[in-house]
């Protein structure tokens, strides 16, 4: 079932992004929007190259899913630990850990419940002002390695594998949604000590979108409402966390990107920051489940 669910995951994210560049090459037509759309089709090309590169590594099976977890859990910390340590050996120390927790997460459960349950324990540290939160090394552990290690044990379980990549492609459709009402109706500023691009417009936008997608694909392929649209809307609430932990790093660091990766895009931990919070979230969320 899972290979079907996710040739239908990868047919949808491309209707969605043909109807985007639709969308856009329309705006572009009036000559007061064509400015905003020309910047934000440059944006969309560049996710939908991310899109169809996923959507081949899910294809392809949990192996390759896993070697490339490895490789983007190496390229995430690196870039996280180059911009909060200036020592190489507490960078080769996160690289190692991240990678190292990645591949072993990916294959154990119980590994995956280890890191789910120093995440939640992390949280709880950082909700009671615990000193712990203090320290870099926990701060990168929160944000990104222990979610992205959840997120790839998700990817290549089987029960999960279709929710990660339907994760990815719903985390796109709240974050294009958000900069598409943010750049057209955004006015009031959300978090402006944190990320001041983005608006309470484009986040209520985004939102709105997300959970009209969702409920239209659980119409279509019979999935529970009552189940989907939640889901939606904490993929949308994780998705944003994540942006903010990745604009934090950067923000206690004094820089404006990640070490670039991607033209138009950044880091790469710029491109997949709200998918890993996402996508580990609801994988810590279903292990929970499990254990209960």
């Amino acid at each position: 079932m899972t290979p079907l669910m996710i040739h239908k995951i990868a047919l949808v994210a491309s209707s969605i992004i043909g109807a985007g560049f639709a969308l856009l090459a329309v705006m572009a037509l009036w000559p007061a929007l064509r400015s905003k759309s020309l910047a934000l089709m440059g944006t969309l090309l560049s996710a939908t190259l991310i899109m169809l590169c996923l959507c081949g590594l899910f294809m392809m099976g949990p192996q390759v899913l896993i070697a490339a977890g490895a490789l983007a859990a190496a390229r995430i910390s690196y870039e996280v630990a180059t911009l909060r340590f200036s020592q190489d050996r507490y960078v080769i120390l996160c690289v190692t850990t991240a990678t190292v927790l990645t591949v072993s997460s990916a294959l154990y459960v119980p590994v995956a419940l280890a890191c789910a349950a120093l995440w939640f324990g992390l949280f709880a540290c950082k909700a009671c002002a615990i000193t712990v939160h203090k320290y870099r090394i926990t701060n990168i552990l929160l944000f990104p390695v222990l979610p992205f290690a959840l997120l790839a044990h998700g990817a290549v379980s089987p029960n999960l594998t279709a929710l990660m990549l339907a994760t990815y492609v719903m985390v796109e459709i709240f974050d294009s949604f958000a900069l598409f009402f943010g750049s057209l109706l955004g006015r009031t500023k959300a978090f402006p000590g944190v990320s001041p691009n983005k608006t309470v417009e484009g986040l209520v936008g985004g939102a709105a979108a997300l959970l009209l997608a969702a409920c239209a694909a659980a119409i279509i392929w019979g999935f529970p409402l009552a189940l989907t649209a939640p889901t939606a809307l904490l993929t949308g609430g994780l998705a944003v966390a994540g942006d903010l932990a990745a604009s934090r790093h950067k923000r206690l660091a004094g820089v404006k990107d990640y070490p670039k990766f991607l033209p138009r895009q950044g880091g790469l931990l710029d491109s997949l920051d709200s998918w890993i919070a996402a996508g580990g979230g609801l994988t810590a969320l279903n292990l929970l489940i499990y254990l209960w």
